[in-house]
């Protein structure tokens, strides 16, 4: 992963709290935004591209995924994770849950690079 917008120690903070994450939901978070693409942001965007059905039945009153028409459980479930991530890797952490189909049709040329990737070396 290119790390050049967060950089170490902060990364390693940032791939724990994404594996927090994917056990909580089952999918593996993205860094997205600013941070993803060069060392000046304001904060730091993290992504969970949930398959439909999944978001659906988390948010079944989410009808859009544009800012100003906001479902009250979405706001609250990425508000209290963002804090968690704030706390957990002391970056200032956007985070949002989104829709698969409307991640990538709003966002599919950017840049996303999944958190948490563990690698095993064996000698």
């Amino acid at each position: 992963m290119n790390a050049a917008g967060v950089g170490m120690p902060a990364l390693l903070h940032l791939d724990a709290f994404a594996r927090e994450v994917e056990q909580a939901f089952g999918h593996l978070p993205y860094l997205v935004g600013s941070a993803a693409r060069g060392k000046v942001w304001r904060d730091v965007d993290v992504r969970l591209m949930l398959p439909d059905d999944e978001f659906d039945a988390l948010f079944p009153q989410f009808k859009s995924p544009r800012p100003g028409r906001l479902d009250n459980r979405w706001a609250l479930v990425c508000a209290a994770i963002s804090e968690l991530g704030r706390a957990r890797t002391g970056l200032p952490i956007d985070f949002q849950i989104q829709r698969t189909s409307d991640a990538n049709e709003h966002y599919g040329g950017g840049v996303r690079h999944a958190l948490g990737l563990s690698l095993s070396w064996t000698a």
